[in-house]
């Protein structure tokens, strides 16, 4: 007999994991958040030298989201600010895009996008 999984158990397993950076994993199935603060953090890519990144903080989880371009597009459309600090107390939704590209190759990621139903 299959048991049902309570409703907010995770889709994936590595969304579980103890990693302090949101990842692939978290943004299934879509989850809204509230930025609480932007800053500045020494962050390592895989194979790279640590860099200074813009970092996400969210009033629902401990795990932060590291900023890239794109992110930073859809904050500054929604914001009609290229001020991170313009960004705090937005309304986004998180979400697994799986076209996003990293060194070449196709293997999804986290995207930005306004809460399901709400315009920019």
């Amino acid at each position: 007999m299959k048991l049902e999984p309570k409703k907010t158990m995770k889709r994936s397993y590595k969304a579980y994991s103890d990693s302090k950076y949101l990842a692939k994993a978290d943004g299934t199935p879509p989850v809204q958040m509230t930025i609480s603060n932007v800053e500045e953090a020494q962050v390592a890519t895989p194979g790279k030298p640590a860099k200074l990144r813009l970092v996400l903080s969210f009033n629902e989880t401990e795990k932060k989201l590291v900023l890239n371009m794109s992110h930073g597009d859809v904050l500054c459309e929604m914001s009609g600010s290229e001020d991170p600090s313009e960004w705090i107390g937005l309304r986004i939704e998180l979400y697994v895009d799986e076209n996003v590209s990293f060194q070449g190759k196709r293997i999804g990621g986290i995207r930005i996008r306004p809460p399901t139903g709400q315009p920019y």
